[in-house]
């Protein structure tokens, strides 16, 4: 039951990020789903203890700390607007999260028993935070806050792809850090490129 919890706990933070007006706190709430992450890597490797501590080190460094302190310091150095909004409003963001909702439930129909350490409501949350994660290119215009959407896309999918398949071997699952690693180097390439401080000075 805990970690139903937190798998909802998972989805409500890629909910702040999708509707969240304030950059700052966008990432922040990035950051607190990073660090969420060690508790569904603590599930789906019980049995080995040195895969799960491993996995938990590389959650806790990619996505709980090292990505949300690049896209900080990323958006202080461009001198980015602090305040964003949804594209189409928070009205219509809502609508697409209703709908997001029924098809969760919908690709979860049918499921009563499952092979996979969590339950049905979890798997639920899981999907809705990929839906979240889609969603954010959608609604979103700050680019900032399409490449935090970007992360809670790929967060999801972690989380779906362990609970899926109990655990994958940690090759494929330093995969799943890519995004960290492509925020990372574009956070350093902009702040390098001369033609980004030309557009900033003309700012």
């Amino acid at each position: 039951m805990i970690y139903d919890f937190i798998y909802l706990l998972l989805l409500l933070t890629g909910i702040v990020v999708l509707v969240e007006n304030r950059l700052s706190r966008i990432i922040f709430f990035l950051s607190v789903q990073g660090f969420l992450l060690v508790f569904p890597v603590l599930q789906t490797h019980d049995g080995d203890l040195k895969h799960a501590i491993s996995l938990i080190v590389m959650v806790v460094l990619f996505k709980g700390i090292l990505t949300p302190w690049v896209l900080n310091w990323t958006a202080n150095k461009s001198k980015m607007n602090e305040s964003t909004t949804p594209r189409f409003g928070y009205l219509a963001t809502l609508l697409f999260m209703v709908l997001g909702l029924v098809l969760a439930v919908k690709i979860t129909e049918g499921v009563s028993v499952l092979s996979i350490p969590v339950h049905k409501i979890g798997l639920i949350y899981v999907i809705l935070l990929v839906y979240v994660g889609i969603l954010c290119f959608v609604v979103r215009r700050n680019w900032l806050a399409l490449i935090a959407g970007f992360c809670v896309f790929e967060n999801g999918i972690f989380v779906l792809t362990m609970v899926l398949d109990k655990g994958l071997p940690v090759g494929l699952e330093f995969g799943s850090f890519l995004d960290a690693i492509l925020v990372i180097v574009s956070g350093g390439i902009l702040q390098l490129s001369p033609h980004m401080h030309t557009k900033e000075r003309k700012l």
